[in-house]
């Protein structure tokens, strides 16, 4: 279907010449589905396409395609049986011999269609997915050839009630259900089917999540009410993990298959702005002034929240086969605190791998032994009555980084107060010219300056008041002599080290700026200095740094779907260049810190604003990718462990939230008592962050990071029966291809008789689809997948 929608878009570009005489044939089966009405369809665009081109309007021949008997070149297609039917899907049986496709139908019992597939069959057992979710009740499957001529055959089946066992009753209405809490619990889990826990929610009013288990999917539906003030302007958009519904009313009965995690992100945006997305929303007057947002592109949910959240994962022990299991069984965010350095199990990066973050509450050997191997400079362990002997040892150690230290720091500025600006917008309040600091100055910093202690460096050098372009002369002056003095103080002792400018950078190749596949492909056929040129070119003033980072900071939630893919070409694309690549992730989206957070208290629930989660998926895969593509991945403001629930209480410091004691339908924020006015160690709330961070380093460790430094293939792979997809083995260009082509990307890397692989699909929608890989051993392996998650395993 999505091959047919792209051929109709391309048929509603074409430019007709005006000078052509043009006469169309097309050939087609006879036994194509809806085959009158495609007909029909061709035919009156063709005529009318003549007529507004002035042509005149010969016949459209329309050719149908003589098919031989299947029994004059082999046998079958018969059927033999019908098996296995659920609602989302049913298997069957036949006998037949060279049979290239057989055509598929799914009828009510009185004979009403239902969905139609065409499937080239591999085997003599074909699952057919239905496409949707259908009702308990008597269904027909009918079968013919269609490579071939046949009679059709038809086969019963029933599609029974989980509840009642029969075969007639229709599933409930999900809007007669009583109200959940959205997190699954307590609902009877089939096999293939684990219990959800909540990991973060908003306000029920805002979205409430309701889930029926039918054998082996889940079925959601949104039972929040129906709160726009004006339906015919606005629609609900929801993104369920990597998949986008706009909808007239609420969710009904969504199929969600697989044990992955699970983010359902629902806003109310305006119809006329469903290409722009929630991207076209203004935040403020100012940012509409310019023209192109728009105060009402979209419409808040009470309380000013932009967007109503729930995420969920599915904890669970691991299966002795399948795919591994992000979510460890003894994993309960239910406190509402970080816990990975409690129940995480020892994992060990490959050398030459980073991890940075903190140690606290767990003490430093600890989170060593859970995968970290640097720790922030700020969150060091700083005691002043051991002459911070231990801070010091660890930095001597090159086991510290830099901490996002910012320019003005760096290089010793102070803010003079000045408004104006230089004429490249640099700060004359920071800087004695448009350009810095002197070359012989910055020379000077380079050897000051008191980040270089730690052996990754890790600045905030294009952003806040003190920014200078990657392009400024002074940089060109200063990491020339900060990387002599790194490899005086780290490289001669055998310690690796890290040079890295910015946290993100802007700049560069990406996927989402509209080049045709070939332009990607072709940037990694060139050498670095025949690349467009960029301010970490050979002999331009940031090529003395060592690595170059994608930060995952993901603006407008519906047009961050499609960043893993985006993310591995860039890493790639880093490496291109000639330099180590790493992210830098912060697990919430990088707009509109007004979305509601549920922190439960014995006495009452406080709902936090703040900005909204990331999709667990894509924060697992995000940091994956961060390994199996680059060497090196550090958290931005993954909120910490906290001795006590006690927001900051200090003086001066705002209330961002509302408090609802037990029982209260209306806020009673001069009632809230849960702050902590002493000093450090206050509450941020929780957004699972830090423990997805966790879980996404425990997946590399258990599969690429065993078979570190092996060979590496992607793999040849297809879904549900469809074409092979062959993919090139030339660097990014399966990426590209991917990226292009919306669909997924297998990779294996094998040593020592070990093979691990992984599947991802930036794409997915959120039900089952059957994998077929073939290893680099020649072995099919064939597997389930569903949704956008990362599907990995070492075998």
């Amino acid at each position: 279907m999505k091959r047919l929608l792209s051929l109709l878009t391309l048929l509603v570009g074409l430019q007709l010449s005006a000078s052509a005489q043009l006469k169309f044939e097309i050939a087609m089966p006879d036994s194509i589905v809806g085959k009158q009405y495609l007909k029909t369809y061709v035919e009156n665009y063709v005529r009318q396409a003549l007529i507004e081109a002035g042509k005149p309007t010969d016949p459209v021949v329309v050719k149908p395609v003589e098919k031989v008997k299947c029994a004059d070149i082999g046998q079958g297609p018969n059927l033999l049986r019908v098996f296995e039917a659920s609602a989302t899907g049913i298997k069957l049986e036949f006998h037949g011999n060279k049979i290239d496709s057989i055509l598929v139908d799914i009828l009510t019992e009185s004979g009403q269609p239902v969905t139609s597939h065409q499937i080239a069959p591999r085997s003599s057992i074909v699952s057919v997915p239905f496409g949707q979710l259908l009702p308990a009740g008597n269904y027909q499957l009918r079968l013919q050839g269609q490579s071939c001529k046949s009679d059709p055959q038809a086969g019963p089946f029933t599609i029974q009630n989980k509840e009642t066992g029969g075969g007639t009753k229709p599933a409930p209405d999900p809007g007669a259900e009583a109200p959940g809490q959205g997190s699954g619990n307590g609902s009877v889990n089939p096999v293939g089917v684990l219990p959800l826990v909540n990991l973060t929610q908003g306000m029920d009013d805002h979205l409430n999540l309701i889930f029926r288990d039918s054998a082996d999917v889940r079925i959601m539906s949104d039972i929040a009410p129906d709160n726009r003030s004006d339906k015919g302007k606005f629609l609900y958009r929801y993104l369920i993990n990597g998949h986008q519904i706009d909808t007239d009313a609420r969710l009904k009965n969504y199929v969600v298959a697989g044990n992955n995690p699970l983010r359902v992100l629902v806003g109310k945006l305006n119809r006329q702005y469903k290409s722009e997305g929630f991207n076209k929303w203004a935040s403020t007057p100012q940012e509409a002034a310019g023209g192109w947002y728009k105060t009402d592109a979209a419409e808040a949910f009470s309380f000013n929240t932009s967007y109503a959240f729930q995420t969920f994962v599915a904890p669970a022990a691991q299966a002795a086969s399948g795919f591994l299991n992000h979510v460890p069984q003894n994993y309960d965010p239910s406190s509402q605190q970080i816990s990975w350095g409690d129940i995480g199990e020892d994992i060990k990066l490959p050398k030459g791998h980073f991890w940075g973050s903190s140690w606290y509450p767990w003490g430093v050997e600890k989170v060593f032994a859970k995968g970290v191997t640097h720790l922030a400079h700020h969150s060091l362990p700083w005691d002043a009555a051991t002459s911070d002997q231990l801070a010091k040892d660890l930095k001597a150690a090159g086991k510290t980084f830099s901490d996002y230290q910012r320019i003005e720091a760096v290089f010793g500025r102070t803010n003079n107060g000045s408004p104006e600006l230089w004429p490249n917008g640099t700060s004359k309040a920071i800087w004695p010219t448009a350009d810095g600091l002197p070359a012989d100055e910055a020379r000077e910093w380079a050897w000051k300056t008191g980040g270089a202690s730690d052996a990754i460096w890790l600045s905030e050098m294009s952003e806040n008041v003190g920014w200078q372009p990657g392009w400024s002369p002074m940089f060109s002056a200063f990491y020339p002599e900060l990387r002599k003095r790194y490899e005086q103080n780290f490289a001669s002792k055998g310690i690796p080290y890290e040079i890295i400018h910015n946290y993100f950078w802007q700049g560069g190749e990406s996927l989402n700026s509209g080049r045709s596949a070939e332009y990607y492909k072709d940037l990694f056929r060139k050498d670095p200095e025949d690349l467009p040129r960029t301010e970490f070119s050979p002999g331009a003033p940031l090529s003395a740094t060592t690595m170059i980072v994608e930060a995952v900071y993901l603006p407008a939630p519906d047009l961050a779907m499609r960043q893993p893919t985006e993310l591995a070409f860039r890493l790639e694309y880093f490496k291109q260049m000639g330099y180590h690549a790493g992210v830098v992730l912060f697990g919430q989206g990088e707009t509109r810190p007004n979305n509601r957070y549920k922190i439960n208290f014995s006495d009452g629930t406080y709902y936090k604003a703040d900005k909204f989660p990331l999709d667990p998926n894509v924060h697992i895969a995000s940091l994956f990718f961060g390994h199996v593509y680059g060497n090196a991945t550090f958290e931005w403001g993954g909120y910490g462990w906290a001795n006590q629930k006690l927001f900051d209480g200090r003086p001066g410091q705002p209330l961002t939230g509302d408090w609802f004691p037990l029982g209260s339908k209306e806020p009673r924020n001069n009632e809230f008592n849960k702050l902590w006015n002493g000093s450090g160690d206050f509450y941020h709330g929780f957004t699972g962050s830090a423990d997805l961070t966790y879980f996404a380093h425990r997946l590399y460790a258990k599969t690429f990071g065993v078979t570190d430094g092996g060979e590496r293939q992607y793999l040849t792979y297809r879904l549900d029966g469809g074409a092979w997809i062959i993919p090139s083995q030339y660097k990014a260009d399966e990426l590209v291809d991917a990226y292009k082509q919306q669909r997924g990307f297998a990779l294996a890397q094998s040593r020592d008789g070990k093979t691990a692989w992984f599947y991802h699909n930036s794409f997915a929608d959120n039900n089952w689809h059957t994998l077929e890989v073939k290893l680099p051993s020649g072995q099919v392996i064939t597997e389930r997948v569903a949704g956008n998650g990362i599907h990995a395993k070492i075998q």
